[in-house]
């Protein structure tokens, strides 16, 4: 593994990326890992109703966090990672700007759930007798946000150390609490204990992010804030109206499902259960991802064909190796959570949203690009197009259930990437030989046959021989890419 990386990366950033893969490798394995099998046992014991219910409220304070956020943590870590280490009071008034703009947005944002929490319960969560809950998803929101901040910071500073310390108090506490309030106070309790787990971690990140930056003389300062203004509209306002196509899509796609469909609550729960998958997986991709985020604003444009490759693919190849059998092997992954989920529309479920999440870590290198490029405003309208074809397919599928919201997301990801692969291509964001190449041709027509086995191969056995051949070819398709590319003359 080491030659590897020193092949690919370089010598100078070895160090540097296998320190930081393993600390968030082992903050996240820890934190979401229990975390995942606290909702894992939660769901066993939950009916689907209310399991439908907690992914609602998750939904929520997702939604409000982005708005929150809006993300200036994005922007903490670019700019922290650009001049942390040759302009120290350019990064401390940047820094200083993100963390006062996100406090006020996060004050503002929880008088006005306070507010109208009332019309929020009934309009967005669709159960005026969430009302209790949802009060306490607004205190949620609040701490949520602020250590999304304190966290986008700590990883332009690149201390994935300190990271991965939260991510262990995470976990460390989120499993046992959330365990011990759902036997006794049911969906009720689970929402009090994210609220404190919340609360200790934005306590924890906000010690650990003073130490670093204390260390690295970044100090707190109103000075400049009017001439910075300048990189909020170019860089955190496009990405902040880019991302804004996509959590909220979220939320508005459950309403509609639990509006509009008869069991909606139930299509609910089995959407739940199957995104639990995805949620653990997408943190997995983004392990590595978080790491190179700052190598990849520093290295974008120059060319290092074995950085390149690694920026774009590392991402796709976890994202295949994760979620290959779950597609192809849905009805055992379905069985973990009991009988009542395996249903033939929760495997559909399953093997839909799986499907998407390889698109998704697809696009994470060239997410990296559009960022290092300054190309944010141009992805508003991508994700725009995304977000409004993915509602009207939603709203079109909701009387398929769970199974209809997942083929709607699927099918949003897969035009939305045909469509704009020109544009990606034209702007430089990804080499065309990383997309339109017969390997690539290769890897997708494996994603085609995986998606087919379930439906058409019974033997749960012959299934398990398929998913080992098909991961084999995929590895050996990337390694062969790889070579390709890099020694290409």
């Amino acid at each position: 593994m080491s030659k590897l990386l020193k092949s690919i990366i370089g010598q100078g950033n070895q160090k540097k990326v296998i320190k930081g893969v393993f600390w968030s490798f082992l903050g996240t394995i820890i934190s979401k890992g229990f975390l995942f099998i606290a909702l894992f046992l939660v769901a066993r014991n939950l009916t689907v109703e209310e399991y439908g219910k907690l992914g609602l409220l998750q939904s929520y304070i997702n939604t409000f966090t982005f708005f929150s956020l809006a993300s200036f943590g994005i922007t903490a870590t670019k700019y922290l990672a650009l001049y942390v280490d040759s302009d120290i009071k350019m990064a401390s008034e940047i820094y200083s700007l993100t963390r006062v703009s996100v406090f006020i947005i996060a004050f503002l944002i929880l008088i006005f759930s306070l507010l109208f929490n009332s019309t929020i319960s009934h309009i967005i969560v669709g159960d005026i007798a969430l009302f209790n809950e949802v009060l306490i998803c607004s205190f949620t929101v609040f701490f949520s946000s602020m250590n999304g901040l304190q966290i986008g910071a700590l990883a332009g500073l690149e201390d994935f150390k300190s990271i991965s310390i939260v991510s262990l108090i995470n976990g460390l506490i989120s499993l046992p609490l959330i365990l011990f309030v759902s036997n006794y106070y049911g969906l009720k309790g689970i929402i009090y204990a994210i609220l404190v787990v919340n609360f200790l971690i934005w306590i924890s990140s906000a010690i650990l992010l003073q130490k670093k930056l204390n260390k690295k003389h970044v100090v707190f300062t109103f000075s400049n804030f009017k001439y910075h203004l300048d990189t909020l509209y170019h860089f955190t306002l496009p990405n902040f109206l880019s991302s804004l196509m996509m959590t909220p899509v979220v939320l508005v796609c459950n309403t509609i499902l639990i509006k509009n469909n008869k069991n909606g609550l139930y299509e609910m729960g089995i959407y739940n259960v199957a995104m639990n998958f995805s949620q653990f997986g997408t943190v997995l991709i983004r392990i590595i991802g978080q790491v190179v985020y700052p190598m990849a604003i520093k290295n974008f444009g120059k060319k290092n064909r074995k950085f390149d490759f690694f920026n774009i693919n590392q991402s796709y190849i976890i994202g295949v190796i994760l979620f290959i059998p779950i597609i192809i092997l849905p009805d055992f992954f379905a069985s973990i959570y009991g009988d009542k989920y395996e249903k033939y529309n929760v495997y559909l479920t399953l093997i839909f949203v799986s499907l998407s999440m390889i698109i998704v870590a697809q696009r994470q290198g060239i997410a990296r690009n559009f960022a290092a490029a300054n190309y944010m405003w141009f992805s508003v309208f991508g994700n725009l197009l995304w977000g409004v074809s993915t509602i009207i397919l939603s709203y079109i599928f909701v009387d398929k259930g769970a199974y209809g919201r997942s083929l709607a997301f699927f099918i949003g990801y897969l035009v939305n990437t045909i469509i704009f692969i020109p544009f990606y291509i034209n702007r430089k964001l990804i080499d065309k030989e990383l997309i339109l190449s017969k390997n690539h041709g290769l890897l997708i027509v494996c994603f085609i046959i995986s998606s087919f086995v379930f439906s058409f191969i019974d033997n749960f056995l012959v299934r398990i021989l398929i998913c080992l051949v098909l991961l084999s070819l995929v590895m050996l398709t990337f390694k062969l890419w790889y070579k390709k590319y890099v020694y290409a003359k």
